[in-house]
């Protein structure tokens, strides 16, 4: 690689803290290449010696950004949007790091930017979906999200995100369909059979949760909500045995909820 090409981001992604949505910037790749199957590289060429460059900006607040350095990533990313206003990836960026930080207003006003520069790529209507879920525009958000699924129907991203948002909207039969398209489409993704697991717990539909769960579970053993849902989920089909186990396993792991039932069910 020649060294005009600066290496941006080793796995680019992270998790917001916000419900149970999450980021997938390590799906939504530019030009990349490829390391391994743990790591992502994002390449944009510019001159190593222009410390002052848009470029340079860019590279520096996404490394960062990755460090949790935010507030710093984001006044590296305000001087390059300065130099070239017209950049999406730059205001894409830049919506994440605001997104973050909890700046929901500016978040979505650079993803509304990135969209505008970009408005048949799915991965910008993403990006402006996830803000407004930030910021609680749930139904900002549904709308969002609907419109990438017209772009890229197969993307199994959008689906689970427009299911997670249409459980803030209380609309559980269309998260249910959202999940399952979801989970047809990437089999092996946990946390859409971990989303898929409440909402039929909410629907009454525990066999099915305890098998959403069990899912979960058979890749990560450890997960306390999903040994708590599946333990609530096995007691309301009546297998106390096995629900009292996976609840107190989930207490055990630090899981408080897990305690009321364990104290009210299973004599703990």
């Amino acid at each position: 690689m020649k060294i005009k090409n600066f290496l941006l981001v080793a796995s680019l992604g992270l998790s917001m803290n916000i419900y149970a949505q999450s980021l997938h910037l390590n799906e939504l790749k530019f030009d990349t290449i490829h390391v391994n199957s743990e790591q992502t590289i994002f390449t944009l060429p510019f001159d190593i010696a222009d410390q002052n460059s848009a470029n340079r900006y860019f590279s520096d607040a996404n490394y960062n950004y990755q460090k949790g350095n935010l507030t710093y990533a984001a006044k590296l990313m305000k001087k390059a949007i300065k130099k070239q206003p017209d950049r999406y990836e730059y205001h894409f960026l830049q919506a994440y790091i605001l997104m973050d930080l909890g700046d929901s207003k500016n978040s979505v006003k650079h993803a509304e930017k990135a969209v505008s520069l970009r408005p048949n790529d799915w991965k910008m209507l993403y990006g402006l979906a996830l803000t407004k879920y930030a910021a609680k525009d749930f139904l900002g958000a549904n709308i969002e999200y609907s419109r990438a699924i017209e772009l890229e129907p197969s993307q199994f991203l959008l689906y689970e995100g427009r299911a997670y948002v249409k459980v803030q909207l209380n609309d559980l039969i269309g998260a249910l369909s959202d999940f399952d398209f979801a989970v047809m489409t990437k089999p092996t993704y946990v946390k859409s059979y971990q989303g898929r697991g409440l909402v039929n717990y909410k629907l009454g539909k525990y066999q099915n949760a305890i098998a959403d769960y069990t899912s979960v579970l058979l890749r990560e053993p450890e997960n306390t909500s999903a040994l708590y849902y599946r333990g609530m989920s096995q007691k309301m089909v009546g297998d106390i045995i096995n629900s009292c186990k996976d609840l107190e396993k989930a207490y055990k792991l630090g899981y408080q909820e897990a305690y009321k039932e364990l104290k009210n069910s299973c004599n703990k």
